[in-house]
């Protein structure tokens, strides 16, 4: 449907990882017989238990019975998705978990594929039937993930409902249309662009969004072979070129773009265009005001100028007569420090003044395609998808009714060869992913070479989920290894068990790595929670920092909440710890055992033995860490803190 739907929108209620069978490397062939039926003789009853778990939802869903549904999953805390996604199969609520279901929802349990990852875990992709009286049915699918919790029963960990939620919106608004005349659903402005659209299909292969400003409707046209999902984002699929056309069906850009942004976004009655990742402007009378040769495009405020340009190595001034400079000398710092408007911004589309939508009757976004700077800083995607005011009556997936950007304090001068911004950005989503999500986004400005290099930083913040990460430790921190290694502290949640059962690590300090390779700022792998001991030898620096510990059994809110400003004993123990576990060592100590075994399956170890000793596979680094971990911990009594 919409470019967020790029975005992946499994469901993970999952907060202890499962175990996963140890597989013989080598074993004679009679043994290995042995084993291939034993193998198949467990799985087909493994296949039973499963398919009566199943029967016994699907009881529960048929009957609306909302706890009971609950209780098959295996979940710490109260989820507001998993709450709606109850609601919704149990046919209390629509798709949006509010309104009265338009569509009964079957689960095909008997045709369900079951996938064995081990004895342990099952996937189940489960046939869904959307159904309605007076129309015809549709189909979907639901994936749940379902393994046996510590008392051997089996439970749902994930739920993967992204072709569901994407699925039962198009059906229910597919039922809508069924329900309601065109003119209760589309706006009259959109009505007649239909019409128009339909005109213009003669000139040109496809008509694919309507702007509509002030009253006048301006139409984006494509000659070639259209993808919404690659076309603006891949160079291999640009198999098109854009224009667009005015009210009066005239040209205003001829089509011979790979990207045209929306009308006023980057400039008062401009309209910012690209071609082979050149930019340029048009006046809404079809002259070009840039010509389209620059490779970046930033709006400043600096009096007499309007934006500062890039075009290689060079830099001119737009000013504010629309005429360019000759070349200047010009610093990415100074130029982002003076951004217009402000890297603190939210977007909204609440007015119907400047809309920008598909020409489609089950597309219902509106769609905002970003200014070129905008996207380039990371700050907000090319296309992003919103709520559209111009209709009435319809769902949405995967579209958006908040966008919001902070900057995370001012633009910090290190000191050094390099400068950092860091931004705090919020989505509020409408749909089956309906909630707010949330990212972090940095900035690196490398002021040896005038260049700018940004990524994303997982922040793995939720809706169901606030209050893991306590605002105390959601801080960020940056600092240079050397000239091409970055090592990065951000705020984010933790789910990470300790020795005693009874604590967790909710939230705290993720430590990023990042080199610059091809120009491009790029993260090196790390599966450790602490990461620092693969990256960096430790010294006292890295026993500070914020976490946040829950403390009792039970759903998570209900815990004893408790935030500490350094490494104790028990965190080091566990770090030590894990620098084995990241080589898949075998523990003797049954609790670490089963601690790093859960997560050993979340790295991709499944059917990988465990190894007795990992001496051999340790690096320079991990040994002097290991040391030095040994040191802090020597005068501790406890052995299963320390031991391996």
């Amino acid at each position: 449907m919409y470019a967020n739907l790029l975005t992946n929108y499994i469901f993970d209620t999952m907060k202890t990882k499962p175990i996963i069978l140890i597989s013989l490397a080598s074993i004679v062939l009679l043994a290995g017989i042995f084993f291939l039926v034993r193998a198949k003789s467990g799985y087909k009853s493994q296949s039973a238990q499963v398919k009566e778990f199943l029967t016994t939802f699907n009881g529960y869903v048929v009957k609306g019975e909302v706890d009971s549904i609950h209780a098959c999953f295996d979940v710490g805390e109260k989820s507001q998705f998993l709450e709606r996604f109850a609601n919704i199969i149990a046919l209390k609520a629509g798709v949006d978990g509010k309104s009265k279901p338009l569509a009964g929802i079957n689960l095909d349990i008997d045709k369900a594929e079951l996938n064995f990852i081990n004895s342990e875990i099952t996937e189940a992709t489960i046939p869904v039937k959307f159904v309605n009286d007076s129309l015809p049915s549709r189909y979907s699918t639901l994936v749940f993930k379902i393994q046996k919790n510590k008392t051997l029963k089996l439970k749902i960990t994930q739920v993967d409902a992204k072709s569901f939620f994407t699925d039962l919106v198009a059906y229910e608004n597919y039922i809508r249309s069924k329900m309601f005349s065109e003119s209760d659903i589309y706006n009259p402005i959109t009505l007649k662009a239909f019409i128009t659209a339909n005109t213009l299909k003669s000139k040109y292969d496809s008509v694919i969004w309507f702007a509509h400003l002030k009253g006048q409707t301006y139409f984006y046209v494509v000659k070639g072979k259209w993808d919404f999902y690659k076309g603006p984002l891949l160079d291999s699929a640009k198999l098109y070129k854009m224009g667009l056309v005015g009210p009066d069906q005239k040209e205003i850009i001829p089509p011979e773009y790979d990207l045209i942004h929306n009308i006023n976004g980057t400039f008062e009655n401009l309209v910012e265009v690209e071609k082979d990742h050149k930019k340029g402007f048009y006046y809404l009378t079809g002259k070009i005001v840039v010509p389209v040769n620059y490779d970046q495009v930033f709006p400043v405020n600096d009096g007499s100028n309007i934006a500062a340009l890039r075009n290689g190595q060079d830099f001119y001034w737009l000013k504010n007569d629309y005429s360019i400079s000759e070349k200047v000398d010009l610093k990415i710092a100074d130029i982002l420090a003076k951004l217009k408007p402000s890297t603190s911004f939210t977007l909204k589309n609440d007015g119907t003044e400047n809309v920008t939508e598909f020409n489609s009757h089950e597309e219902h976004g509106s769609i905002y395609i970003a200014p070129s700077y905008l996207a380039e800083l990371n700050l907000i995607p090319v296309i992003q998808c919103f709520k559209n005011p111009l209709r009435n009556h319809v769902e949405y997936e995967g579209v958006s009714e908040t966008y919001t950007v902070k900057a995370n304090g001012a633009m910090e001068d290190t000191g050094n060869w390099f400068q950092t911004a860091f931004y705090n950005i919020r989505e509020y989503f409408l749909g089956g992913r309906s909630g707010l999500y949330d990212k972090k986004n940095l900035i690196i400005i490398d002021n040896k070479h005038n260049r700018f290099f940004t990524t994303d930083i997982i922040s793995e913040r939720g809706e169901d989920t606030e209050g893991l990460l306590d605002d105390r430790c959601d801080v960020n921190y940056i600092k240079a290894i050397n000239d091409s290694l970055f090592e990065v502290k951000a705020g984010t949640q933790l789910y990470t068990n300790l020795y005693d059962s009874t604590k967790m690590i909710s939230g705290g300090l993720f430590y990023h790595y990042y080199i610059i390779k091809n120009n491009k700022l790029v993260e090196l792998p790390n599966k450790r929670t602490f990461g620092f001991t693969k990256y960096v030898k430790m010294d006292d620096t890295y026993l500070d920092g914020c976490y946040n510990i829950l403390i009792g059994k039970g759903d998570l809110e209900m815990r004893k909440k408790q935030t500490i400003d350094h490494l104790t004993p028990e965190l080091l123990a566990y770090i030590k710890n894990e620098i084995y576990a990241d080589y898949r060592y075998h523990f003797k100590d049954q609790r670490w055992k089963k601690i790093f075994t859960n997560l050993t399956d979340e790295w991709d170890a499944k059917n990988h033995p465990t190894n007795m000793n990992v001496d051999d596979s340790l690096t320079v680094i991990d040994k002097y860490n290991i040391n030095f971990i040994n040191e802090k911990l020597k005068s501790l009594k406890p052995a299963t803190l320390a031991a391996k």
